[in-house]
């Protein structure tokens, strides 16, 4: 089934490879980390760009199929992909942006033993990075999930939470002189042995591909020298998304734009730890097959 089903991917993209003549991708994207990391394109090309808020209008694009690209989170990408397996992932564009802000220092995963923890994104990255490294680790902590990353860090900066997992660029918005922030990836590596896990991809509709090659080079250049020029890329963030441009100036270098080169593996080990907590099954219980990553940094 596998095979008849990348021989027909194949022969789509053949198909699309018909059309040379490029045209300007169009793309949805969530607010925050993920439109940032586009915004140098986007703000050039804002008319084929949507921003939007929560997930339900990436899923409903998974659904739609009228997008070129869509930019989500990595775990919604596969599970979009087990249901309808229209796109694939082509780039990783957000990398480890979660920490860990507590009014106590945390020099080790152990030190969460027993710890009351405020967390958001109940079933996508949040918990997978968060429960995963207190797994391996035979750690136990109490933890709780609010609706988004706002909801956390108003908990902390009420006193009702101690400590929070939160993601850049909110965490520049908090009062961070007499709290500790302390980054996931280094417990992340301890749980998994990978010195990173991938948050957020574009996803490229295989029909598209062909005919958007100039696009997906430019947003990929763009991508690449997005932290050259920290000034131009707050002031077109902050024009596309709406942020504090002085917010995002701050949070960029931390928010986990980089280029990777075991992209795949890394990606795959990421699933396999959703597998590992019990959430992966959309997946169907076993990783994305091999047509999932054909158009990876192709």
């Amino acid at each position: 089934m596998k095979k008849k089903f990348i021989l027909g991917l194949a022969a789509i993209l053949s198909l699309a490879s018909c059309n040379r003549n490029s045209v300007s991708a169009t793309i949805i994207a969530p607010s925050g980390t993920p439109a940032i990391a586009i915004s140098n394109y986007a703000i050039e090309h804002s008319e084929d760009v949507e921003i939007v808020s929560g997930p339900q209008p990436l899923i409903a694009a998974f659904a739609e199929k009228e997008k070129d690209i869509i930019v989500a989170p990595i775990n919604l990408g596969a599970l979009r992909f087990k249901a309808s397996q229209d796109y694939g992932l082509y780039k990783v564009l957000v990398w480890d942006n979660l920490y860990l802000v507590s009014k106590t220092e945390i020099t080790s995963i152990s030190d969460l033993n027993g710890a009351k923890i405020t967390s958001f994104g109940k079933g996508s990255t949040p918990q997978i990075v968060l429960e995963g490294c207190l797994n391996a680790s035979e750690v136990t902590a109490e933890i709780t999930y609010l609706d988004n990353v706002a909801a956390a860090n108003a908990a902390f900066s009420a006193g009702t939470a101690d400590i929070i997992v939160s993601a850049q660029p909110n965490i520049s918005g908090l009062d961070t002189s007499a709290v500790f922030v302390t980054s996931l990836t280094s417990f992340w590596k301890e749980a998994t042995g990978f010195d990173t896990y991938p948050q957020s991809g574009m996803f490229v509709k295989y029909e598209s591909y062909e005919n958007i090659k100039d696009s997906l080079n430019e947003i990929s250049d763009s991508y690449d020298h997005l932290l050259d020029d920290v000034e131009k890329t707050a002031k077109n963030a902050a024009t596309l998304t709406g942020m504090n441009e002085n917010l995002i100036k701050k949070a960029l270098p931390n928010c986990g734009y980089k280029t990777v080169e075991n992209v795949r593996e890394l990606v795959e080990n990421y699933y396999s730890m959703m597998i590992t907590l019990g959430l992966g099954a959309s997946l169907g219980g076993e990783l994305p097959g091999e047509a999932f990553y054909q158009l990876l940094e192709k």
